[in-house]
């Protein structure tokens, strides 16, 4: 019987102890629906600014991927680098192999329709064809200021990168210097 005892809880108040007032169990009550508004409000927030973060960073990724691989390229590049006129060629490059011409790699920077004026880029390396970017906003036609392109193809070679995703875009310049003298 003792053991029993033992295992329940004693519910019983000891002599003198009354609980807790109205007014406590109201204050009490206010500052735990305070703290699980704040809460809420903040979650709400957070799950509203989601998809405009998610977007950003998605072009921002885009348009650092298409920067480093083409900058790369130019550094390692020989020679003189051809822009494309239009779609889908966007740029060709020359990397030299070895001392001699002939063993040169030619890598083709090139777009592929997506949707719109929203493409992917491709880097064309000799038929091996890598994926580079994606959401790549290319239209020089009707809107040059923000469209990918090439501003200088002097050394060093100026380009525009442009990305888009949602509704958010995100535009970044790159230059980027031959750094192997040209034959």
């Amino acid at each position: 019987m003792k053991l029993k005892r033992w295992l329940l809880p004693t519910l019983k108040l000891k002599w003198g102890e009354k609980g807790f007032t109205l007014i406590e169990l109201v204050v009490g009550i206010s500052i735990a629906a305070f703290v699980v508004g704040a809460a809420s409000t903040a979650i709400i927030t957070m799950e509203r600014l989601s998809p405009r973060n998610t977007d950003w960073a998605i072009a921002l990724r885009q348009v650092q991927d298409a920067g480093f691989w083409i900058s790369r390229d130019i550094q390692m590049s020989q020679g003189d680098i051809t822009v494309g006129t239009g779609n889908p060629d966007f740029m060709t490059l020359t990397l030299p192999q070895d001392q001699n011409p002939a063993n040169n790699k030619t890598i083709i920077y090139q777009f592929q329709n997506t949707s719109g004026n929203l493409s992917r880029l491709i880097r064309d390396d000799s038929g091996q064809q890598r994926f580079i970017a994606d959401y790549v906003y290319y239209n020089p036609v009707a809107d040059p200021t923000k469209s990918t392109m090439v501003i200088s193809d002097q050394n060093p070679v100026t380009l525009q990168i442009t990305a888009t995703s949602g509704q958010t875009t995100y535009t970044r310049q790159y230059k980027a210097t031959q750094r192997v003298s040209a034959p």
